[in-house]
């Protein structure tokens, strides 16, 4: 059995609550441009379920965008289908997103080349909208109200996942501490 390793732990809960804590920032910043509960037309941490498969890797990625939506969850409760589901789709729109990027360009997303990390941004963009209105759909129908809402919470995600990928891109190409943290991660 593989020795679970303490420091990854702590960037996952670190990442996890990161991911929380710009989404309540998020909520305060921009309640002006709240369309509904779940929809914004500003979503700063579209950009950290990227981030969090970019420096975390797909799985420990996933677990901590997946810890981000639990915590906020204790926050503002709903039922156990709207949890699951939301949690899934919060998770599955990025590795959706890196997935059909790769088809799309027969090649890996190069952290250092804005670009890539744009394109990225739109996809995952797309990719989310689609997912948790899927999700909203199958269990939580009265969040919908008009079809308007897929491309607001598209423009939110990609003005946040654009912001994201600029300052990520600086982040790399300034400083070794996303390479740090990769490296950290795989050992």
């Amino acid at each position: 059995m593989p020795r679970i390793k303490v420091e990854l732990v702590i960037l996952i809960l670190i990442a996890g609550l990161m991911y929380a804590a710009l989404h309540l920032f998020n909520e305060w910043a921009f309640y002006f441009a709240s369309v509904t509960g779940h929809i914004n037309w500003i979503y700063l941490p579209a950009f950290l379920r990227l981030a969090n498969v970019i420096v975390l890797g797909y799985y420990c990625g996933s677990i901590a965008t997946g810890l981000g939506v639990m915590f906020l969850y204790m926050i503002y409760p709903s039922t156990v289908p709207t949890l699951i589901l939301n949690t899934l789709a919060g998770i599955l729109s990025p590795l959706l997103a890196f997935w059909v990027f790769k088809i799309l360009k027969n090649r890996e997303v190069s952290i250092t080349y804005l670009k890539d990390l744009m394109m990225l941004a739109v996809i995952y963009a797309l990719m989310n909208s689609l997912t948790h209105h899927l999700a909203w759909i199958c269990v939580e129908p009265d969040q919908l109200f008009s079809f308007n809402q897929v491309p607001i919470m598209f423009i939110g995600d990609l003005v946040g996942a654009f912001v994201g990928a600029l300052v990520f891109n600086l982040v790399v190409s300034d400083s070794a501490l996303v390479k740090y943290i990769k490296n950290r991660a795989k050992e």
